[in-house]
């Protein structure tokens, strides 16, 4: 029994997602944020950066997620006020020679997309170092935006998986 409770926590899919909220109050904003990016609904549990061997990505829109289900994501995520640049991103790799395994990372900040794409590749490579592996780098994804006047923001870069 415990064997197969084993089992069914890795997980078999993943996909990317992301999400802008603007609001008076920065809960909301990050609130909106995430009901922006399709996962508002879920109970969120942050996770590490370990891609399982197989996992394979997934459409945002093909994936049926119930509300209040427990889900397992890396997050990134940056808040500001009013003219703040905010950013967030995610990127993740497959190492070479393990089986189709691989590794996730995330950076968030007062950042350009531009500077979260340049930033995530550097930090995975350096994973990859430090697990003495090759990596290849399969996707990146950044959001960044200005915070609107009188508002506070959100921004949600999320890499979720699917059971």
């Amino acid at each position: 029994m415990i064997e197969r409770m084993i089992q069914t926590l890795i997980p078999r899919e993943f996909f990317v997602t992301s999400g802008v909220g603007m609001d008076s109050e920065q809960a909301a904003a990050f609130d909106f944020a995430l009901f922006d990016a399709g996962i508002g609904e879920c109970n969120l549990v942050g996770v590490s950066s370990i891609l399982p061997v197989n996992a394979v990505e997934r459409e945002r829109s093909k994936v049926i997620l119930t509300p209040g289900e427990i889900t397992f994501c890396v997050m990134s995520r940056a808040d500001g006020k009013s003219g703040e640049v905010i950013g967030a991103g995610i990127g993740y790799g497959r190492m070479v020679g393990e089986n189709g395994s691989g590794i996730i990372c995330e950076h968030h900040g007062h950042h350009s997309e531009t500077y979260l794409i340049a930033k995530i590749r550097e930090k995975l490579y350096k994973m990859a170092e430090i697990r003495a592996k090759e990596i290849v780098v399969n996707d990146l994804k950044a959001k960044s935006v200005e915070v609107e006047e009188g508002q506070f923001g959100s921004v949600v870069v999320a890499l979720v998986f699917v059971f």
